[in-house]
């Protein structure tokens, strides 16, 4: 059977509270009008599409973000039938997409912290107790594999792609995936230093267009093979079949104009799901309203589909949810696909011309067989996942062996100066930020790295890009709205550093950025090996850096256990799934939780340095999981 069916969803937008209510809001003829700010004081005169906060039962200091996917969560497990009971005694994964909720914006707090005054830090604790995944893992008991993953606007994409490969090779039976986000201050106020705001309605598609609206949403989709879901008596009609990401390997926000990594991933997305262009229905867009955006997927989505081509964009009734808009579009398109109707695009009254074929302009009947959805993000990262009813029939791959290539590991206070400056003029980077840096220092230590499509790569970090998060801040704090520069934001983001390595090396395999703190580089090598085994990619680059900055040594200092060696570094691995590659033998991943003392925030188990450091192509190399972190309230 369907090894990825989708036995229960929930969600939560400006479209509606619940899946039903949203079935219907996706065709009423009322379109939902974003307003101007009401959680925070600005004054910018930008619309954004805030919803309610949710009635959900959560630990105080719980952000947002996480409050959604909590709602979204109770939904979706509702109607898979399935109690939290029961998801203690099943192999459960959860992978879960976000950007806002990866970021310390509490801008009180950081304001006193970069003043000094450490005396109440509590309100930067959810940043480290409650990172999406980790968090429901913790809340929920299970003991499968939990991974935060912040790759921007494809998040929650990345989220359900990650699901499908750990379902496909047998990591786990059932899997929770999803995405949330919220409109925060330092994302709105980042976004409109980009100059990506617009001032009305975002009309994505129409020739008019000038930005994007920012939106509050979360969406959880269970995934389960079907028979799993019919001993319950829950019919899963449809499957995420396939999955393709790629990377352009081209600019931290812009997407290379041909378009040909995203019509790769959307190609690969097919041959996964076993389809061809001529079985997709509709295609849900990205379409974020923004200029270049809209110019480049509109071309791509005429390539694959040909001139009569239907597609939408949702994000006219949502806006632009970030973290959360792959998997709330996921379950747009499951509905469609339920209701045998594709929904009309919203507020393209005058389609742009420079765009082969316009949104579809009324709603029209579908058989409700497939459908696929975009989603793209900064750094060039490419998702595209196709939904189709399920098949009899997929073959269960199971894990394979992972050779290990290559490995380094910078010690604290390496690379130097000069070192880091050769390293910028020789990949010809400006402004990168000191994550970038290490995280490029780490893979220089392996080049010439073999890139191409068949190379992977995995940033793991615990406080991220930390250091040009505070100056997003500061900047907030002490500059009028309109004079916040652009390259902070858009170097703030997760994987600005899977975007520097994917271009300085030509990567252009699947990029994934994950953030935690409990254990994420051993899932980080987990995923790795899930990928190696589906032949996703030959090979797997998991890079992973921690740098210190006025946040980081703030929340270390609340640390009581699983405190790491360092508060900065870098490593790089490079996995194989071809033994002629092989230079330093085997990896395996030890089952157990494991008790290794951390070298950084991020993981990186001490016993895997000692270990590499004296093996050849014969070795065994364990990968223990580290103490899990416990922090002072």
């Amino acid at each position: 059977m369907s090894r990825a069916g989708i036995s229960g969803m929930g969600v939560v937008s400006a479209l509606g509270d619940g899946t039903t209510v949203t079935r219907s809001a996706l065709y009423a003829p009322a379109t939902p009008t974003p307003r101007v700010p009401g959680r925070f004081e600005t004054k910018l005169d930008l619309p954004v599409f805030e919803i309610p906060e949710p009635d959900v039962a959560a630990e105080a200091g719980t952000g947002l973000p996480v409050r959604f996917l909590l709602h979204a969560l109770d939904e979706a497990l509702t109607n898979a039938k399935i109690s939290r009971d029961e998801l203690r005694a099943r192999r459960v994964g959860i992978a879960v997409g976000t950007t806002v909720a990866c970021q310390l914006d509490n801008i009180p707090c950081y304001d006193r912290i970069r003043k000094g005054d450490l005396s109440d830090l509590s309100p930067s604790l959810p940043y480290v107790t409650r990172m999406p995944a980790e968090y429901l893992r913790r809340l929920l008991g299970t003991t499968g594999p939990a991974v935060t993953v912040s790759n921007a606007c494809a998040s929650g994409a990345d989220a359900l792609m990650i699901a499908l490969e750990w379902l496909r090779t047998g990591r786990c039976d059932l899997v929770i995936a999803g995405g949330c986000d919220s409109v925060s201050k330092v994302a709105f106020n980042g976004f409109n230093a980009l100059r990506v705001c617009s001032g009305a309605p975002c009309r994505p598609f129409d020739a008019e267009r000038s930005g994007l609206n920012l939106g509050d949403a979360a969406g959880v989709l269970i995934l389960e093979a079907p028979e799993h879901a019919a001993a319950r008596g829950v019919k899963a009609e449809y499957e995420l079949g396939g999955a393709g990401k790629t990377a352009d390997g081209f600019h931290i926000t812009q997407p290379e104009s041909s378009g040909k990594e995203l019509e790769r991933a959307i190609r690969l997305a097919l041959e996964q799901a076993e389809l061809t262009p001529n079985d997709i229905e509709f295609v849900n867009a990205h379409g974020t309203g923004t200029p270049v955006n809209d110019r480049v997927e509109g071309a791509v989505l005429a390539r694959v589909f040909g001139g009569k081509v239907r597609y939408q964009s949702t994000k006219a009734l949502t806006g632009h949810t970030l973290g959360a808009a792959g998997a709330i579009e996921a379950i747009f398109s499951c509905l469609m696909l339920a209701e045998r109707r594709a929904a009309a695009g919203r507020r393209c009254e005058h389609p742009d011309p420079e765009v082969p074929v316009p949104p579809l302009p009324e709603s029209v009947s579908v058989t409700g067989n497939a459908a696929v959805s975009t989603s793209l993000a900064f750094g060039g990262s490419n998702t595209a996942l196709a939904l189709r009813k399920c098949r009899p029939e997929v073959p269960d791959i199971g894990i394979g062996k992972s050779y290990i290539a290559g490995f380094a590991f910078l010690t604290p206070h390496v690379p130097d100066k000069e070192e880091l400056v050769a390293l910028c003029r020789k990949y010809a980077l400006r402004r990168p930020d000191r994550l970038t840096q290490l995280a490029l220092a780490a893979a220089e230590r392996l080049a010439p790295l073999p890139g191409g499509a068949d190379t992977a790569l995995i940033t793991v970090t615990g406080y991220g890009p930390a250091s040009t998060t505070c100056r997003v801040i500061d900047d907030i704090l002490d500059y009028p709205e309109e004079e916040i520069l652009p390259t902070g934001f858009s170097h703030s983001v997760i994987n600005a550093a899977a975007s520097y390595i994917s271009a300085a090396h030509h990567i252009h395999g699947p990029t994934f950025a994950l953030v935690g703190f409990d254990d994420p580089f051993r899932e980080a090598a987990d995923l790795a090996q899930v990928l190696l085994s589906e032949e996703v990619c030959r090979r797997v680059l998991i890079v992973a850096a921690d740098e210190g900055s006025p946040i980081s040594r703030a929340v270390e200092t609340l640390r009581r256990d699983g405190i790491p060696a360092a508060a900065e570094g870098a490593c790089a691995l490079l996995l194989a799934a071809d033994p002629a590659e092989n230079r330093l033998g085997t990896l395996e991943i030890a089952a157990e939780t494991g008790n290794d003392d951390r070298c950084l925030p991020c993981g990186i188990p001490k016993s895997l340095i000692a270990q590499l450091g004296s093996a050849d192509s014969g070795s065994r190399t364990i990968l223990a999981g580290v103490k899990p972190p416990s922090w002072r309230s």
